[in-house]
């Protein structure tokens, strides 16, 4: 019967949020060898007789249930519309929101992630997810209390590079009380439009490795990730001064994956080298959601192997952490990918069990009220220019960099300002007691 409209979805009680999307088959496929069959949120992987040129093959059937389950005839905007869309409207709340799209090489994540360049009807979850940021902007009684920060990084060949400021390469990722789990050195850029962030994400995705595979011409050979901070400013009651003003702070990451691949006797030099640093990041994700798997069956005494590579070092939140996370599994219906389609699935399946603890990020605006006029000033002066001259795309991005470094001296004031408060209540503590 006809697919009825579903409302959006995002698992309760901050468990991680697991769908499954299967791509349509390739044209070189036989209609007979669809190996997938879905009803309302439950898949079915069946390997029956009928599959041509597998008969020697035994007959098996494997059954999983999910949070939300789409055809090969799910559209781009159904997608968006009721996975992704709860995590965006969760990071515009407060929360840290992370969506990943896992699954083998050619499943369809870039495609899921990013979509169609030009193509305005087959645009991905991460444009989306910047019309539905700036929409809320948009409605917002005042925007200027709202800044929207993007970067765009990827770990190739276990190395982290900017994608936004190519010249930054091997990165590493730190923790600190303020900010958190981040990249030291990765590049933020203020951004105040669709059509900005449009511009940084071709940047992006052209500075990306690519490569041709066994299953894709031009598949992704590293993990991308975009991150966007929103930071909304409540208004203080009025004679308060900046007593009642507060910052809320959203963060987003929106993960595409490199695609497993097994190993053929074809394989050589740089594209060996990518696929064993692929498949080995990968492995080290599959042994992180197994030990939090395990972890949730009330052991807590497991070991996290979370510094086991960069990509799970990364997402440390989004797995185990303060965060809401939905994971994109993305499987193939070709007999020929079957196992890789069913490994896909039972990663998913442990995912499932996953359990995150998210909390709103609220903080007192007080210590941040220099940082953030400042970033208010400078998106004021950025505006008028904008509206007075017709600016070149060159000089867009340039603006955009002595941005970035303005915001990066006065985060460096900020932290001074910090330690000097703190080192002067410390010596008071000190007075106290002596």
């Amino acid at each position: 019967g006809k697919r009825q409209a579903q409302p959006s979805v995002m698992a309760e009680g901050g468990a991680v949020t697991v769908i499954v999307r299967v791509r349509p088959l390739h044209l070189t496929n036989q209609a007979h060898d669809d190996v997938c069959r879905i009803s309302d949120n439950a898949l079915v992987l069946a390997w029956t007789h009928d599959i041509a040129n597998y008969a020697y093959l035994p007959p098996a059937s494997y059954t999983f249930q999910f949070d939300r389950c789409f055809g090969t005839d799910s559209s781009q905007a159904e997608v968006y519309k009721r996975t992704a869309q709860p995590a965006v409207n969760a990071m515009l709340e407060g929360f840290n929101a992370t969506v990943i799209a896992y699954g083998q090489t050619g499943a369809g994540k870039t495609f899921t992630m990013e979509g169609i360049p030009g193509d305005r009807e087959q645009r991905g979850i991460t444009p989306r997810a910047f019309e539905g940021i700036f929409e809320h902007i948009r409605t917002c009684a005042d925007p200027s209390k709202i800044v929207v920060r993007a970067s765009y990084l990827q770990i190739y060949n276990e190395s982290i590079s900017d994608l936004l400021r190519t010249d930054r390469t091997g990165l590493a990722v730190r923790e600190d009380r303020r900010r958190g789990l981040h990249v030291e050195g990765l590049s933020e850029w203020v951004v105040r439009s669709v059509a900005e962030v449009g511009r940084l994400l071709a940047r992006g995705q052209s500075a990306r490795a690519t490569g041709s595979t066994r299953l894709n011409e031009l598949s992704s050979r590293s993990h991308a990730v975009v991150l966007v901070v929103v930071e909304q400013a409540s208004v203080p009651p009025e004679g308060s001064g900046t007593a009642g003003r507060r910052v809320r702070v959203g963060k987003l990451n929106l993960v595409d994956l490199a695609g497993s691949e097994r190993l053929s006797g074809e394989s050589s030099g740089t594209r060996l080298q990518e696929s064993k640093k692929i498949n080995t990041s990968l492995s080290a994700l599959g042994n992180v959601v197994a030990a939090l798997s395990e972890r949730a069956t009330g052991r807590s005494r497991v070991h996290i192997p979370y510094r086991d590579s960069k990509l799970t070092r990364l997402l440390e939140d989004s797995l185990g952490g303060k965060c809401k996370t939905t994971m994109i599994a993305l499987v193939s219906p070709a007999a020929s990918a079957f196992s890789e389609s069913l490994s896909t699935l039972k990663f998913a399946t442990r995912a499932k069990t996953v359990r995150n603890s998210p909390t709103v990020n609220v903080g007192d605006a007080v210590t941040q009220d220099a940082l953030h006029r400042s970033l208010e000033a400078q998106l004021a002066a950025l505006h008028a220019e904008l509206t007075q001259h017709s600016l070149t795309s060159v000089d867009l991005t340039l603006r955009l960099i002595e941005r970035e470094e303005l915001h990066t001296r006065a985060e460096k004031d900020w932290n001074q300002g910090q330690d000097a408060l703190r080192r002067s209540q410390e010596n008071q503590l000190a007075a106290l007691h002596a």
